[in-house]
């Protein structure tokens, strides 16, 4: 009886380490980038650290966390720098990116999602989201209780709505096409 036990018990002991082997590689696996990085410039030594910490804070931000969350990892990234201005794509499936860019000299921030098709609600839910993780801790000042300019140039149900902050000529943009947001934009210039 003893015997059966401890074959039994060392079966386990054998099926527990062979199915947890694997599993430990991944964990102690470096983590790998979302995408190649498309570097359409030669970094100098000082912006090396300023980009990085630019994609860094977008890959945390909502704007991404929403394309990354439908569509997966982005299926390429490209990132610019002239002169001190940063600019990042990321390139996803069915041709949904978000474009930000940044400018220190002239104190000029902004991101663009393509996204195709949203609810209303929800875009502006994300932008509200968007406006709050950009301009910590409480936002630029947006006034989201109504819009400061309404365009209308296309067919029915397609048009702009542009929402102003207080700090910074912050302003928030949805642009919508048969009453579905295709593309939201959150900048600001000091």
């Amino acid at each position: 009886m003893a015997r059966a036990v401890l074959a039994f018990a060392r079966a386990w002991t054998t099926a527990l380490v062979l199915m947890a082997a694997p599993l430990a590689g991944l964990v102690s696996a470096a983590p790998q980038p979302d995408c190649p990085r498309d570097v359409a410039f030669t970094i100098p030594a000082t912006g090396t650290a300023e980009i990085r910490s630019f994609e860094d804070r977008l890959e945390a931000g909502p704007f991404y966390r929403e394309l990354r969350g439908r569509f997966g990892r982005p299926v390429s990234c490209r990132t610019q720098f002239d002169q001190g201005r940063i600019e990042v794509t990321y390139a996803f499936r069915n041709h949904r990116q978000l474009i930000a860019s940044i400018d220190p000299k002239i104190e000029f921030s902004e991101q663009r999602l393509e996204i195709r098709h949203m609810e209303m609600t929800k875009a502006i839910a994300l932008l509200k989201a968007a406006e709050a993780d950009a301009y910590r801790p409480n936002g630029c000042g947006i006034a989201w209780d109504h819009a400061a300019e309404r365009s209308f140039d296309g067919p029915a149900g397609s048009g702009e709505v542009v929402y102003r902050g207080t700090t910074c000529n912050c302003q928030a943009r949805v642009t919508y096409q048969n009453n579905y947001a295709v593309s939201l934009v959150l900048r600001s210039a000091c």
